[in-house]
């Protein structure tokens, strides 16, 4: 005889059956709603173009006044006071009759179970099909039939609460039947209750959870869970315990927080209800946590106005809130030292909100009110234009990991503490409050450049004067774009460069640049580093007419980036030697030019010396040597090399050219026309010099002119030259110097002398003999 063990459970909620689904559908699908509500249905059919729909309810047409056509493919049927245990809504084409689409709905009394479930274990090794027979008997005798060791049965108006269930598994196969003792047991003691309807209020210090009826008459007890929604951390849900009761207060919660509630109920503890679902509610503001932070941004006067930026934040234990749509914010501003009543109000739904003042000293009063109650409040100061106040100095920044350090120096005067806001794009700001003279900015954003402020505030509760520091980048990026501008190929060799452009003032700066080129025929990769500030390489070694590829690479202490791959070709011949043999070629024919023309001019200067013009010439009066001081038209020719011995003594060379002594008239002429008064300079042996006087005449005339002609003298084939008096020869020369002798003095004589007369060799000769 197989021995059977039989547990049962009484189950409140159906398993929803699954509708039907059509290309036209009835929706919402599977309803499960308590008897004598009012529900909705929708068809929709995209075949039905004209919008006419007939509905039935288990098979009976529904009145048309309680459909509605929505347009031409859409009708709604609205039910109320829904009776029906189970009931099945459709749709019909009113023309062919036709079944559209359909759903169906169940519906349940409040409290009262609508499922039993019994399960049981059977000692059997027999490998054939059992089929299971469980009779129960309640108010009713019903049973179910299954071919596991479970079994779920409806029995909504067939079980009773009041007496105890009795409970028979029978199983049966072609060869045997078998059947189990007779299990009884209270129906509370496996009653199962239905999910709660739950609902939650949120009040400024406390959440309100309330639940349906789930039973009447009958004790039972519920469990209120709750925990937060979002948690950096896992926490355990806390639970409320109640006994008979529809709703429950949680007041262990934070401000503007949001809570996930669930409730479940049972009438005896083994058996509990399924967890409602989590209703999600935001709590409020908690005015014993509260915490309001404000700053402000004072803009520059213009036409006597200023517009003040009034920033703030609601917080709880330094943790901002986020539930500011919940609470209303209004702005007051006074003159300094007035009353608040005497002041501007000004309604601000969030921050932040600008108002405006004038040039002198105002007081900000911010209020923060919720549920027409003021649960914080807040003061800045705007000081007037003029106002003379202390500042900090000295203002030290630096950035690591995304995180700056902010170091100042503090006035000489007394200061309750500082005030730091910081922005990157101006619009959006944030601030924090210090004690000390230095503070760390956190959660900013990467690669972003940031103006900060410094700003003390006063034990009187004004404020300073605001100190921007120098902008500072949160962190730095990998380096801007890399591009290869440009390739220049030769045979072994290529210049290659690049150009490097910033993404953003924070890309961080090149380090080092990596030149990576590949021989496309050898598949060799090969490389040469440079330094970060050069953006030009030349490659090395290259095979001609090869074609290369060539990309760069940059590499910073935050990262590296690469440019595009280029491709060139080398030449097979050098192009540079071209150009250096045109160059070349060049620079020798400017030097055999220059060469060619400085020989003609010393050529035309050995060919063609200057030859002195007679008719530019001048008569000059030369005096001979004196023992005294006298006059001298010319000074001795003087060689250093030579001996006093050696010098050339004109007048005697002139006075061998006329041994007779006899002087042409016509020189005499020339002479008058034309005479210099010249003195003399000292002796070759230490006279003293003496004034010099010079009377010059006007020149020739064009008459006399025709001295130069070359028949009026044998001599000279330019010019007749005379002298006013005879030439005296000097009858010895003195070779040695007595300091005591006294020059002799010789009457003055009048000479023309022509520079022709020297480069003529044989007058040279002819003179030179006469003199000998």
């Amino acid at each position: 005889m197989p021995v059977f063990f039989v547990l049962c459970t009484l189950v409140v909620i159906s398993t929803l059956c699954k509708g039907h689904f059509q290309p036209c559908r009835v929706f919402p699908t599977d309803l499960f709603v308590e008897v004598g509500s009012s529900v909705w249905f929708v068809c929709s059919c995209d075949s039905v173009r004209n919008g006419k729909f007939s509905w039935t309810l288990n098979r009976k047409s529904v009145d048309e006044k309680l459909s509605k056509r929505i347009n031409s493919t859409h009708s709604m049927l609205s039910l109320t006071n829904l009776i029906h245990s189970n009931a099945t809504v459709e749709c019909h084409n009113p023309e062919t009759k036709q079944i559209l689409a359909g759903t169906i709905v169940r519906t349940y009394y409040d409290g009262v179970p609508q499922l039993f479930t019994c399960t049981w274990e059977h000692q059997t090794h027999n490998s054939k099909t059992i089929n299971y027979t469980v009779n129960i008997e309640s108010a009713d005798v019903f049973s179910c039939i299954s071919s596991v060791k479970s079994c779920t049965v409806n029995v909504f108006s067939h079980l009773s609460l009041s007496r105890n269930i009795a409970v028979t598994v029978k199983a049966e196969t072609a060869s045997w039947t078998s059947r189990s003792d007779s299990y009884e047991v209270n129906p509370f003691s496996i009653l199962k209750m239905n999910q709660p309807v739950v609902t939650t209020s949120a009040f400024s210090d406390h959440l309100l959870v309330s639940w349906n009826n789930v039973l009447d008459s009958f004790d039972f007890s519920c469990q209120v869970k709750y925990n937060k929604t979002f948690s950096p951390t896992v926490e355990s849900s806390k639970i409320i315990n109640c006994w008979s009761c529809f709703n429950a207060t949680i007041e262990d919660v934070e401000s503007c927080t949001f809570y996930n509630i669930s409730v479940r109920c049972a009438v005896t503890e083994p058996t509990w209800s399924d967890w409602s679902p989590e209703e999600t509610v935001l709590t409020k503001v908690k005015q014993r946590h509260a915490e309001l932070l404000s700053w402000r941004k004072v803009s520059e006067l213009e036409n006597y106005k200023r517009i003040v930026h009034v920033m703030w934040t609601l917080s709880q234990q330094g943790i901002p809130l986020k539930c500011m749509d919940t609470v209303k914010f209004d702005i007051q501003q006074t003159a300094y030292g007035e009353n608040t009543a005497e002041g501007n109000s000004t309604a601000c739904l969030s921050s932040p909100c600008d108002i405006e003042v004038d040039e002198h000293a105002h007081q900000i009063h911010l209020r923060a009110v919720q549920d027409e109650n003021v649960i914080v409040q807040d003061s800045i100061y705007v000081p007037a234009v003029s106002e003379s106040l202390p500042r900090v100095t000295d203002i030290q920044t630096s950035s690591d990991k995304g995180v700056i350090l902010v170091s100042w120096t503090a006035p000489k005067e007394p200061v309750r503490s500082y005030m730091i806001d910081w922005t990157h794009n101006g619009n959006q700001y944030e601030w924090a409050e210090s004690k000390n003279t230095n503070a760390t900015l956190l959660d900013l954003q990467d690669r972003k450049q940031y103006n900060i402020t410094v700003t003390p505030l006063l034990l009187d509760g004004r404020t300073g004067r605001s100190t921007q520091a120098l902008q500072i980048c949160s962190g730095f990026g990998a380096p801007g774009r890399i591009t290869v501008s440009d390739v220049e190929p030769y045979d072994t060799s290529a210049f290659v460069s690049w150009d490097t452009k910033p993404e953003d003032v924070c890309s961080d700066a090149v380090v080092k640049y990596t030149v990576f080129y590949r021989n496309q025929s050898t598949k060799t990769l090969q490389n040469v580093t440079v330094d970060g500030e050069k953006l030009y390489v030349s490659l090395k070694d290259l095979t001609p007419a090869t074609q290369y590829s060539v990309y760069v690479e940059g590499a910073a202490e935050s990262g590296q980036t690469r440019s595009e791959e280029s491709f060139f070709t080398t030449k097979r011949f050098d192009p540079r030697l071209l150009t250096r043999a045109i160059v070349c070629g060049i620079i020798i024919l400017i030097l055999l030019l220059s060469f060619g023309l400085f020989c003609v001019i010393m050529w035309k200067k050995v060919k063609e010396k200057p030859v002195p013009d007679p008719a530019v010439s001048s008569v000059a009066e030369w005096l001979l040597q004196s023992n005294q001081k006298g006059n001298y038209h010319f000074q001795q020719f003087f060689v250093p090399f030579e001996s006093y011995c050696d010098k050339i003594h004109i007048q005697e060379f002139l006075s061998t050219l006329t041994p007779s002594g006899n002087i042409d008239p016509q020189m005499n002429q020339g002479q008058e026309s034309l005479k210099t008064s010249i003195s003399l300079m000292p002796d070759v042996l230490g006279e003293k010099p003496v004034a010099l006087t010079e009377t010059q005449h006007l020149p020739f005339h064009e008459d006399s002119t025709s001295l130069l002609s070359s028949e009026s003298c044998s001599v000279n084939p330019y010019r007749c030259q005379t002298t006013t008096d005879t030439l005296v020869p000097r009858k010895a020369i003195q070779c040695k110097h007595e300091s005591n002798q006294q020059h002799e003095r010789f009457s003055p004589k009048s000479v023309y002398v022509s520079l022709h007369l020297f480069e003529q060799t044989g007058l040279l000769e002819s003179g030179k003999d006469n003199f000998e």
